[in-house]
């Protein structure tokens, strides 16, 4: 029993170590075995819910591991994250276990059709967490996953089980086919990271530049920034700042962070916000300059996060961030679990459910797209890549990461870019309120970057790049063919079982 239960916590370190500390993600390719050998010895235990307790301990420590900051903002709020995700994981796996001793066949299939579902399944419905999908745990090692313009995170994933899968495979059969299989575990490892290699050496293609400033204001989120009665002069600062940099500079674009604007703007009728007027008035004095920042909006009843974006004096374009964090931006499932408003957290100076209806995917101008990622959706490769077209642009990431203080938490949120800009082999402008501001090429490799907790500017110059990568034509489609499968696979099982307890019933 201790043995057992020391094993678990192995694979929970093992797993969590990588959303710690990301420097140590290769030991991904490893964290799975004590669970897997705990799989394999508890499937034909009496108690058939054995690996379940097992794999929830492991998950539970995992999930501490990657977001114990989360705490930091509502710790009531982590707990139940915490909680209902260990279960979820502990469930997945039992179900891949019970598949595999009915289906009595190896576990590398229903492991990989199952988990990668569900990790796809994860991005989608109303508790979307797709923090600790796997293949997010090589977010600081851009080297080695080039090809996720191909596959998105999700062949990442799909590399982490397989290694983890075929190291076990050696450790367990030591005296058979040793050479062969140690083989296939070099090409298995080796070619992907070689052709990741090849990628990252090619040369970038673009078809112009543009210039841009974007500006880090670095106001306390706890402390200064949401005090009303400071709202003003934070807002007035912002625009001193920006008028002396545009001044200097004449940049092409204007970028600053999430809720530089804390009073609602009504789309239908923008000028009645004097903090809109005043953009406007900016926007007047530097005509070339292109403007975005986020704001709260409205339209009638419904309340938005959102990305402003100025071109001209008369028609400003509206983005509303649509992935909304569960607990803290919305309440899910809110006609059945509406007493979960008491545990939300004001963030952003809201507190409640925003509405996630949107009408655009990006901004346009001057034949260009500039494609908006608002924090949090910035942990979705799927969502973000399949808005870019084929027109020449980037994306512009806008948030405000000083909820995590100084944790592994905005340090792991920033990392999650550069696999945003690999996937879609665009530059990726990251423009925070406080954590880390930076220019990110499409191979993932940082060109500049502000300092943490630091009121800063950033200049430079940006590629324009146009057409789709495989993954951005084509979205998650190796997470939608196995949740496909894998939903067909468990049917299947769940008429095996009831068809064999006939059988047996019958005799």
């Amino acid at each position: 029993m201790k043995k057992n239960i020391l094993f678990a916590i192995a694979s929970g370190l093992l797993l969590g170590m990588p959303f710690c500390i990301p420097q140590l993600f290769p030991l991904i390719f490893f964290a799975w075995i004590p669970l897997l050998w705990l799989e394999e010895k508890t499937i034909n235990h009496h108690n058939p819910y054995t690996l379940f307790n097992y794999a929830f301990l492991s998950f539970l420590v995992w999930n501490i591991l990657a977001y114990w900051w989360v705490g930091k903002a509502q710790i009531t709020g982590v707990i139940l994250i915490i909680l209902i995700n260990s279960l979820l994981f502990a469930l997945i796996l039992w179900l891949i276990s019970r598949s595999r001793k009915h289906l009595k066949i190896s576990i590398l299939f229903p492991f990989l059709l199952i988990w990668l579902g569900f990790e796809y399944f994860d991005t989608w419905w109303d508790l979307a967490w797709p923090w600790l999908n796997l293949g997010n745990a090589f977010a600081s090692a851009p080297k080695w996953i080039q090809w996720y313009e191909i596959t998105g995170t999700r062949g990442g994933s799909l590399w982490v089980i397989s290694i983890n899968i075929g190291f076990f495979s050696l450790i367990k059969n030591q005296k058979k086919n040793i050479v062969f299989r140690s083989v296939g575990m070099f090409l298995l490892i080796g070619i992907p990271f070689l052709y990741s290699i090849f990628l990252y050496h090619q040369k970038e293609n673009g078809i112009g530049t543009k210039s841009f400033v974007l500006i880090q204001p670095n106001l306390d989120p706890y402390n200064e920034k949401f005090v009303p009665e400071n709202e003003e002069k934070h807002f007035a600062d912002f625009m001193t700042t920006a008028d002396s940099v545009c001044g200097i500079h004449h940049p092409d674009f204007l970028l600053a962070p999430e809720t530089v604007i804390l009073k609602y703007i009504d789309e239908n009728n923008p000028k009645q916000s004097y903090n809109y007027l005043r953009l406007l008035d900016l926007k007047k004095k530097y005509p070339k300059t292109k403007i975005l920042v986020g704001t709260h909006s409205k339209i009638e009843s419904e309340s938005f996060n959102s990305a402003l974006f100025l071109t001209d004096t008369i028609t400003p374009q509206f983005y509303h961030k649509t992935k909304l964090v569960p607990l803290f931006e919305r309440v899910p499932f809110d006609k059945y679990l509406s007493f979960l408003k008491d545990y939300s957290i004001e963030i952003g100076g809201y507190q409640g459910t925003y509405s996630s209806r949107n009408d655009i995917d990006y901004f346009l101008s001057d034949s260009m797209a500039l494609v908006p990622v608002v924090c949090f959706e910035s942990i979705f490769g799927d969502y973000c890549a399949q808005r870019v077209p084929e027109l020449p642009g980037f994306l512009c990431m806008i948030t405000n990461d000083g909820w995590w203080k100084t944790t592994p938490g905005y340090k792991h949120h920033f990392n999650f870019s550069r696999l945003r800009a690999i996937e879609t082999r665009r530059d990726y402008i990251r423009v925070a309120n406080n954590g880390i501001s930076a220019h990110i090429n499409s191979k993932g490799i940082i060109i500049a970057k502000s300092t943490w907790w630091k009121k800063e500017v950033l200049t430079g110059r940006l590629k324009l790049r146009e057409n789709k990568t495989f993954y951005s034509e084509h979205g998650d489609y190796i997470g939608r063919i196995c949740l496909f499968i894998a939903t067909l696979l468990l049917i299947f099982v769940k008429i095996r079982i009831a068809t064999q307890s006939n059988t047996s019933g019958s005799s």
